[in-house]
């Protein structure tokens, strides 16, 4: 990933200081990433894809984009996987062009936050389906929900959050991101 952000940055004659200040992610995170060092979480990836002017999953394409109105299908073995610490996600669908939506499979393993207030977030709506095991979901304002295998959750993303293995196994999820490009709105109040 971390070369298909330098050839995108460097094609529209950005340094590394320009992209960080367009998408306020640090410079020393770029520069890791880009030379393989480090995972960029997905707020960070899709900040880094908007500063760029490109759709997320752009970062994450294998071949040549299909049509508008065409059909996309990924097989069993052609998501695009990418780790960051305790989360595996392979990015879907990563054929369609400028797709309004960000469908992934996620495997979310046991474990605590490497920080626990460094909360996930980012502009657009999450909704998460349970395909497997038990995710607890806490919020950065004290609310949490524990989600069992066929459960699911819709939530605005710019709500920090976590995704916690709530099972003694990884928890399997499909997750799927809206982003409409807009900056990040303020958070509504998760309602029990």
């Amino acid at each position: 990933m971390g070369n298909k952000i330098r050839v995108a940055r460097k094609d529209q004659g950005l340094t590394l200081m320009d992209l960080s200040r367009r998408s306020k992610v640090s410079l020393a995170s770029l520069s890791k990433a880009e030379r393989g060092l480090i995972a960029l979480s997905y707020e960070k990836f899709l900040a880094v894809s908007q500063a760029l002017g490109m759709d997320l999953s752009d970062l994450f394409r294998k071949t040549a984009a299909q049509e508008k109105g065409g059909v996309v299908v990924d097989r069993a073995n052609d998501a695009v996987i990418y780790r960051a610490n305790r989360y595996l996600y392979g990015m879907l669908a990563t054929k369609w062009p400028q797709k309004k939506m960000t469908p992934m499979y996620g495997r979310v393993e046991p474990g605590a936050p490497i920080d626990a207030s460094d909360f996930s977030k980012h502009a657009g709506e999450e909704f998460i389906f349970v395909l497997e095991g038990s995710l607890t979901m806490e919020f950065e304002n004290g609310t949490s929900q524990t989600l069992d295998r066929h459960d699911s959750i819709y939530f605005n993303s710019a709500l920090g959050h976590h995704y916690l293995c709530a099972s003694p196994t990884a928890v399997e999820i499909l997750v799927v991101c809206l982003n409409d490009g807009e900056s990040m709105p303020t958070p509504m109040p998760m309602q029990d």
